[in-house]
């Protein structure tokens, strides 16, 4: 296949950056980033810029915000009492808390698999709170946690590889994610493998990472 077009899956290669050019992420055409193409499960401005691209072509886009991880919302930032998260355990700077609201209860509790956290990533601007947290200040008596995504209110430059274009298998068109690499069986995986995709079960798992 030549050609990038729904229905398709997609390796690619990639640099992200921010606009004043710092490096963000860097994916190498070694060990690309892989998905099914026309799915909404990478970020729609990057999407919208593969349709159509050939086999081994390069380019440069700009995503503004809005096509990228969205804006950054103050209201997932949230200071929590200490006691909240007694059931947790021991915290520490960068850990992940999967937060669910309830008739205004709220409990964290550690995500149980991969794709409870890409599920609950705070990817869209919804009125709901509940999803992923992470830790970014440990104080005395609280918690500072943030529920945007790392790249959220962030306009983007990606340097984009086209590595390769094949034909999904059926149970990667009925879920709309990638098969598991069979080279990985062992678990010897590369430093940069991206699992979050190994336990998704269907396409309900509707969030986007990328």
């Amino acid at each position: 296949m030549e050609i990038v077009e729904a229905k398709t899956k997609v390796s690619i290669a990639y640099t992200l950056k921010e606009m004043s050019g710092r490096i963000l992420e860097e994916i190498p055409p070694s060990h690309p980033f892989v998905y099914i193409h026309g799915y909404d499960n990478i970020i729609p401005g990057l999407e919208s810029a593969l349709e159509g691209r050939k086999l081994g072509e390069k380019f440069t886009v700009e995503i503004p915000f809005d096509q990228g991880y969205g804006p950054y919302r103050n209201d997932l930032l949230l200071q929590v009492p200490k006691e909240e998260l007694q059931d947790v355990g021991e915290l520490w700077l960068g850990m992940e808390l999967e937060m669910m609201l309830d008739n205004d209860i709220r409990e964290f509790q550690l995500p149980d698999t991969a794709d409870e956290f890409v599920d609950g990533l705070n990817l869209d601007d919804e009125d709901d709170a509940d999803g992923i947290y992470i830790v970014k200040e440990i104080y005395k008596d609280t918690v500072l946690v943030d529920g945007n995504h790392p790249f959220a209110g962030k306009d983007l430059i990606f340097e984009v590889q086209v590595v390769n274009i094949e034909e999904p298998s059926f149970t990667e068109l009925e879920s709309g994610f990638p098969d598991r690499d069979d080279n990985y069986d062992d678990g010897d995986y590369p430093e940069n493998y991206d699992d979050r995709y190994d336990d998704f079960d269907g396409p309900d798992n509707h969030r986007r990472w990328r």
